[in-house]
């Protein structure tokens, strides 16, 4: 009798909170609704009901709109409706937006243009077309977005990138930059990944993906930073990588994840991952050369709690004991 009873328990238990869930999702829609209606109606949202001994078709436009009898010369200024969405505190309306995606974002900031400030000033992550001609609209753009921590340049292969001197302009305008994800930028070289490092000190993740710089864009970065935690590389390719150099630098004493995807150059990652002290998730996917000693010396590492391999080179006897020691 106990089983069943227990059952039933947890039956209404989750019933419950799946009606409190679909509950807060029809009362959020509910006051997007809301908001758009008494903007474009400049209707209250506390109309007086007139008593029933009044004639309805005495009662002017005016009174029906507002508040009461006698607020009408509130609601109506020189004959353009009142505004009812100017009473809400621009903290308060830009926590709304944040709970809306980037299509219902775009369209609310049309709405006036309060709402095209508010919306610009709170936006924290942009993902952009980051073709050659995104450099005449960096000013702008990042005018009005100019709290934006999390940034996503991304190009076609058809089409030619963005620059150093965009990659630059952009950090200069984005110094609180945490987060960026860089995808078929081929025009980018160490130059511009330099520049990035240099503006940007806050920048704790980087996600590179089908670029040219090669192993010099990447050493600029982590050799001029010491905050950064995440470092992702996928389909890197450098004219100069066939040199034997090696990333290293400041950044090997903050990094926590290196994800190492599709690299005919992989050795020159291999004093980076093994000078990364406080390394906790290693990620290696089809990447040439041999990690016999890079994981052998991982291995020891007191930190590490992932290893993640897949068509690499190594010795399986090798494998087993570096997984042992951590």
């Amino acid at each position: 009798m106990l089983k069943p009873y227990i059952s039933l328990q947890l039956h209404r238990f989750f019933s419950f909170h799946a009606f409190l869930s679909f509950y807060n999702i029809v009362k959020f829609h509910f006051l997007s609704v809301f908001l758009f209606f008494f903007h474009f109606m400049g209707q209250s949202p506390s109309t007086s009901v007139p008593s029933p001994d009044i004639n309805r078709r005495d009662v002017s436009n005016i009174n029906r709109f507002g508040y009461g009898y006698g607020d009408s010369s509130d609601d109506f200024n020189g004959g353009s409706r009142r505004d009812y969405t100017d009473e809400i505190p621009d903290e308060c309306l830009a926590g709304i937006l944040q709970f809306l995606d980037a299509g219902d974002r775009k369209n609310c900031s049309v709405v006036s243009r309060r709402w095209l400030r508010v919306e610009g000033e709170s936006r924290q992550r942009l993902s952009l077309n980051a073709e050659a001609k995104l450099l005449d609209f960096v000013p702008s753009l990042f005018a009005r977005f100019d709290s934006v921590s999390k940034l996503a340049l991304r190009c076609n292969r058809k089409s030619t990138s963005v620059n150093d001197d965009a990659m630059i302009l952009i950090s200069l305008r984005c110094k609180n930059l945490t987060r960026l994800k860089l995808r078929g930028c081929r025009e980018i070289t160490e130059i511009g990944m330099l520049g990035l490092a240099k503006n940007c000190k806050n920048l704790k993740k980087l996600s590179i993906v089908s670029c040219l710089f090669g192993v010099k864009g990447i050493h600029a970065v982590v050799y001029n930073s010491d905050v950064i935690e995440e470092l992702s590389v996928k389909r890197l390719r450098g004219d100069n990588d066939e040199d034997g150099e090696s990333v290293y630098g400041n950044g090997c004493s903050s990094l926590k994840s290196i994800c190492l995807k599709e690299l005919a150059n992989g050795h020159s990652f291999m004093q980076l991952i093994i000078g990364s002290k406080k390394l906790q998730t290693l990620k290696l996917i089809g990447c040439v050369g041999n990690w016999d000693l890079t994981l052998g010396t991982v291995g020891k590492l007191n930190t590490l709690v992932e290893i993640h391999l897949e068509k690499v080179q190594m010795l399986v006897l090798l494998l087993l004991q570096s997984v042992a020691r951590c």
